[in-house]
C-alpha cells in the first residue's frame, strides 16, 4: 500500500457516519448561535472566537481522540508528517461546518454577512483545529493546554482582519499558513514519538 492509498484510507475510516452526524449538528448549534446573538454582538471577534472555541473543542473531544489513537492506523505505511497529514483531514472538514453554520444563522436574522468575515472565520477555525489536534495524543494537564493555545491561535491571526478590515485578510492567512504548518509539523512530531502499544 503506497501513501495516498494509505492516505485515503485513513481519511474514508474518519469520515462515517458518526463525522456526518457530528458535521450536521455543529453546524445547527452554531446556526442557532449566531441567530440568536449576532445582533448582540456585532464585532467580528465574536464570530471569531466562536469559531475558535468551538473548532478547538471538536478536534479535541475524547471520542474523536480514541477513534485517533486507533493500533489500526499506526501499521499504514507512513511516517509520522504523513500521518498527520491524513489524520488532520476529517476534522479540516469537520470544521468547516463552523464558519458555515455561522454565516447561515447570521444571515437568516440580518441578511448581511461580510464574505470577508467568513473567510477570516474558516481560517480561524482551521488554524485552531490542526493546533488542538496535539492534545488527542495527550492527557491531562498537557492536553488541555493544547486546547487553551488552539483557542487563542484562531482569534490572534485574524487580528490583522479586524483591525485593518480587508486590507488586513492577506496577512490573516499568510499567519494562518504560518501557523498551520507549525502545528501540522508539532503534530507529526508527536504522532512519530507515540507509542499505542501501552494504550492495548
Amino acid at each position: 500500500m503506497n501513501e495516498f492509498r494509505a492516505t485515503i484510507a485513513i481519511v474514508r475510516r474518519h469520515i462515517d457516519r458518526r463525522f456526518a452526524i457530528d458535521w450536521g449538528m455543529e453546524f445547527g448549534i452554531v446556526a442557532a448561535i449566531a441567530y440568536a446573538f449576532t445582533r448582540t454582538f456585532a464585532h467580528p471577534l465574536f464570530p471569531l472566537a466562536i469559531a475558535s472555541v468551538l473548532a478547538a473543542a471538536s478536534a479535541a473531544e475524547r471520542a474523536h481522540a480514541e477513534s485517533l489513537r486507533r493500533v489500526t492506523f499506526f501499521a499504514m505505511p507512513l511516517y509520522g508528517r504523513q500521518l498527520a497529514r491524513a489524520h488532520a483531514i476529517a476534522p479540516a472538514l469537520l470544521a468547516l461546518a463552523i464558519p458555515l453554520g455561522y454565516t447561515l444563522g447570521a444571515f437568516a436574522r440580518t441578511h448581511i454577512f461580510p464574505v470577508q468575515l467568513f473567510a477570516a472565520m474558516l481560517c480561524a477555525a482551521l488554524v485552531a483545529t490542526l493546533v488542538a489536534l496535539s492534545a488527542t495524543f495527550r492527557d491531562g494537564a498537557r492536553a488541555w493546554l493544547y486546547v487553551v493555545l488552539a483557542t487563542f491561535a484562531g482569534p490572534l491571526v485574524a487580528l490583522p482582519y479586524v483591525f485593518f478590515g480587508t486590507r488586513g485578510l492577506a496577512l490573516t492567512y499568510a499567519l494562518g499558513l504560518v501557523v498551520a504548518f507549525l502545528a501540522l509539523r508539532a503534530f507529526g512530531e508527536t504522532l512519530a514519538r507515540y507509542d499505542p502499544l501501552p494504550a492495548l
